[in-house]
């Protein structure tokens, strides 16, 4: 049997998942957890938020596949793109209250921002094997459009049939897109 293909985002999922598993605990055992510096370091994120950046993909060339994740709570909100022969990027939704199965579908999704814009697009709605939350996936035409679009701090709100499935807020934004871009900017230097 081979070694299993690395999957960055199952992976967040799961710490995560995790930490707010063992947030929820009650008496000595978090106390006793918080004594493991990376577990502390994980449940501060998990509270304050944070980004993560990542390939996802195994053994993608230089600037394939980029992504730069935030998570806060159990909320989270990923930026990636191109990958191969596909130029695209997109914006991805995963928490929680998103419901979806294996299979991709196209859903009418709202999507409301900290600017007071409004969007109701179709978009990508699955829960993939092995990873925890469902997700919600906008389609971006580039991604450059998308690292123009990145603010210090941004804020979106996700409805599916008028229902709010995630709330989140970044912050750090600007160096978060600073990141992605060196990424992303290695697939023209290859």
């Amino acid at each position: 049997a081979g070694e299993r293909p690395r999957d960055p985002m199952a992976q967040a999922m799961a710490d995560i998942y995790g930490v707010g598993e063992a947030s929820s605990a009650f008496g000595g055992e978090l106390q006793q957890r918080m004594k493991d510096p990376a577990f502390k370091a994980a449940y501060d994120r998990y509270h304050n938020g944070g980004w993560d950046f990542f390939q996802d993909s195994n053994n993608p060339k230089p600037g394939e596949y980029c992504s730069a994740l935030y998570m806060k709570g159990e909320a989270m909100v990923r930026i990636s793109g191109p990958g191969k022969d596909y130029d695209g990027a997109m914006l991805t939704f995963s928490g929680p209250d998103i419901t979806g199965s294996p299979d991709v579908k196209k859903i009418k999704v709202t999507l409301d921002q900290s600017d007071g814009t409004s969007q109701s697009v179709q978009a990508f709605n699955y829960k993939l094997p092995g990873e925890v939350y469902a997700s919600i996936a906008f389609a971006v035409p580039t991604i450059e459009a998308g690292l123009a679009e990145m603010k210090e701090t941004w804020g979106f709100d996700v409805l599916v049939e008028g229902k709010s499935v995630l709330k989140i807020e970044w912050n750090d934004g600007l160096a978060a897109r600073k990141q992605l871009e060196n990424c992303v900017n290695k697939r023209k230097s290859s």
